[in-house]
This record gives structure tokens, C-alpha cells and sequence, in this order.
């Protein structure tokens, strides 16, 4: 008597990984499509187009959360590439969350009135959750 193995029918999850300066950022596919974006570093004038270029390459994923968790320095120029990324969401009626629980994200958020444009959590968790339904 022969055994068949059977295989699961998910496409495996994608990983990238994108790195200038002071800012790390890694990309990855959940089976969901749920493209989670981990930032860690320094989000600056000089660092944010590569969290445009994340967010760009990201555009194709059901859903985005940007984890910025790990994020040390929040600049309004990151600021305004997280603006820009959930007004375009909004636009292809795609959900987009901010992952916001370090002083410098929140701060940074509360000075220009971000949090009116951003849908932010303090979890991970809880914006996975949420860009889910």
C-alpha cells in the first residue's frame, strides 16, 4: 500500500529587507497578505524615502501595518511618508495601521496632528487585528 503526502495549498510568506543609515526595515507576507512592515531605527529627511520605497514595494498586499516599535527618532518627513501611505490605502479602500507605542512615534504623531489622518495602536497585535476585518 503506497502513502501520499499531502501538501498545503498557502503560497509561502515573502520576505524583503531594505537598510540605509540608521533605519532597518523588514518586510513580510503573512499567508493573510497582510504585509507587515518592521522599522526599526531612525526615521529622518534622510531615511524616509526608503520607507517610501517599503511602502511602494508593499502596495499589492491586502492590508499594511508599519510596526514602529523600534523606532528611536520619529522626523516629520517619516511623518508625512505615513500620511501619504494611508491616504493612498484610503483611496484603494486597503487598510493601512501604524504600530505607535515609543515616545518619540507618539510625539512625533501628536505634534502634527497625524493621529487624524493614521489609524495607530499600541500593538502589534491589536493593528493586525484590526486591518483583519
Amino acid at each position: 500500500m503506497s502513502r501520499r503526502l499531502l501538501s498545503h495549498c498557502h503560497p509561502p510568506a515573502s520576505i524583503s529587507e531594505y537598510s540605509q543609515g540608521q533605519l532597518r526595515i523588514r518586510g513580510n507576507t503573512t499567508l493573510r497578505g497582510i504585509r507587515v512592515l518592521a522599522i526599526v531605527g531612525e526615521l529622518d529627511l534622510a531615511t524616509a524615502p526608503l520607507l517610501e520605497l517599503a511602502l511602494h514595494d508593499s502596495q499589492h498586499a491586502s492590508a499594511v501595518v508599519a510596526d514602529m516599535s523600534k523606532v528611536g527618532f520619529l522626523g516629520f518627513a517619516g511623518v508625512d511618508v505615513l500620511i501619504r501611505a494611508a491616504a493612498r490605502a484610503d483611496r484603494r479602500l486597503l487598510r493601512f495601521a501604524v504600530v505607535a507605542s515609543t515616545r518619540p512615534t507618539q510625539r512625533a504623531l501628536s505634534l502634527t496632528d497625524a493621529y487624524d489622518h493614521i489609524s495607530c495602536y499600541p500593538r502589534v497585535d491589536l493593528a493586525m487585528r484590526a486591518v483583519a476585518e
